[in-house]
C-alpha cells in the first residue's frame, strides 16, 4: 500500500524546486528586481527547507502510526496551503503581510499539532 503522505511529499518537493529556481532567477537578474525581492526569495526558500522536512517526517510517521487517511489529507493539504501562502506573501509584498503571516504561523501550528499527536500516539500504545 502506498502511503497518502507520499502525495504531499511529492507536491511539496515540486514546490521546493520552484522556490529554489526562484532564488536562482533572482540572482541571475541583479538590478532588474525590486531591492527587497532577492532577500525575500532567499528567505522563503530557506524557511521552506527549515520546516517542511520535519513536517513531512511527522506526517509519514503519524500515518504509519494509524491516524487515518482523512487526517493525513487534512494535515498534508493544510501544510501545502500554508507553504503556498507563505511563498505568495513573501514574493508579492515587501515586509509583513497577512499571507506570509498565515503561512508561517499556520505551518508552526500544523507541526505543533503533529508533534502533540505523535507523542500521544506513542504514549497510548
Amino acid at each position: 500500500m502506498i502511503p497518502v503522505s507520499l502525495l504531499y511529499a511529492g507536491l511539496l518537493a515540486l514546490l521546493g524546486v520552484l522556490l529554489a529556481n526562484q532564488v536562482l532567477y533572482v540572482r541571475l537578474r541583479p538590478g532588474k528586481e525590486p531591492e527587497w525581492r532577492a532577500d525575500a526569495t532567499l528567505r522563503t526558500q530557506a524557511n521552506f527547507v527549515e520546516n517542511v522536512p520535519l513536517a513531512l517526517l511527522l506526517l509519514y510517521l503519524l500515518e504509519v502510526g494509524g491516524i487515518g487517511t482523512t487526517a493525513v489529507h487534512l494535515l498534508g493539504a493544510s501544510l501545502l496551503a500554508c507553504r503556498l501562502l507563505h511563498a505568495w506573501g513573501m514574493s508579492r509584498y515587501p515586509g509583513a503581510n497577512y499571507p506570509r503571516l498565515i503561512g508561517a504561523q499556520g505551518t508552526f501550528v500544523i507541526v505543533s499539532v503533529m508533534g502533540v499527536a505523535a507523542v500521544y500516539l506513542y504514549l497510548i500504545r
